[in-house]
């Protein structure tokens, strides 16, 4: 994994009021805000997704993810 990468990627999701999908879910039906962005003080505070869905504007669905093993 390359230096850094995580934080860039949170850096640049607060800047742009965005949120960072899961890795576990990419390519399906069904992608998810990752927990460990959702959960980040600054990033939940920024994230325009999770600002609406903490306002109940958006419907917030628990969806179990089967675990790749892969390390973002």
């Amino acid at each position: 994994m390359e230096a850094g990468r995580v934080a860039g990627m949170i850096a640049r999701a607060i800047a742009e009021e965005g949120h960072i999908v899961c890795h576990d879910t990419l390519g399906t039906s069904e992608p998810a805000i990752c927990a460990g962005f959702a959960a980040h003080r600054r990033g939940s505070a920024a994230s325009l997704a999770l600002r609406l869905a903490r306002a109940e504007v958006l419907q917030t669905v628990w969806v179990p993810v089967k675990r790749s093993g892969v390390k973002p």
